[in-house]
């Protein structure tokens, strides 16, 4: 008997005006555009959601959220981290509009049984998040990494994702020209 595929949700979170807060959608734009993956895949860029993203979270196997956290470490450091991590304090995801969000979305998801089976962060230090300066420099190049972490957890988990031949144009409206054209190319 085959086992059925997971249910899985590639989630990019933060405010692309905000600097290196950014950096979740960049992350999962650049995974999107690099990797194709079975249908069971879904990858959102949901900017800033708070409790509306509890839909996205619903009933899903495996969660990989991609986002900048306050942690101990140099900007541009990426981890991962899972639930525990933020409740014993050891990282915490920017204090922004969408932080509390999603710890009350899987509350109330684990009230109706519904909660993700596994909930990965992928966090990264941010090195500013003043409002209209784009993502910098550091957190540019870790976009593609962060993107090849997306996929080897995938994969790692049984996940059919493998990297296109040819990558698809990312449709990155928010980063200054200069910087969307070097992403484009690498």
């Amino acid at each position: 008997m085959i086992a059925p595929a997971l249910r899985v949700a590639v989630i990019g979170i933060g405010n692309v005006f905000l600097g290196d807060d950014g950096f979740g959608p960049l992350a999962v734009e650049t995974f999107r555009c690099r990797f194709e993956c079975e249908h069971t895949v879904e990858i959102h860029d949901l900017g800033t959601p708070g409790l509306d993203l509890a839909p996205y979270l619903y009933g899903q196997d495996l969660v990989l959220l991609v986002d900048t956290v306050q942690a101990e470490g140099t900007p541009g450091t990426l981890s991962y981290y899972c639930e525990d991590d933020f409740v014993s304090r050891s990282a915490r995801l920017r204090v922004t509009g969408h932080d509390p969000g999603l710890w009350e979305a899987l509350a109330h998801l684990r009230l109706a049984g519904q909660s993700p089976s596994e909930l990965i962060i992928i966090g990264v230090i941010p090195e500013s998040c003043g409002f209209g300066e784009g993502v910098g420099a550091v957190l540019l190049d870790r976009a593609s990494i962060a993107a090849d972490n997306i996929a080897n957890l995938l994969v790692q988990r049984g996940v059919s994702c493998r990297r296109r031949s040819i990558p698809i144009p990312q449709h990155l409206w928010w980063l200054p020209l200069p910087e969307a054209a070097s992403l484009a190319t690498s």
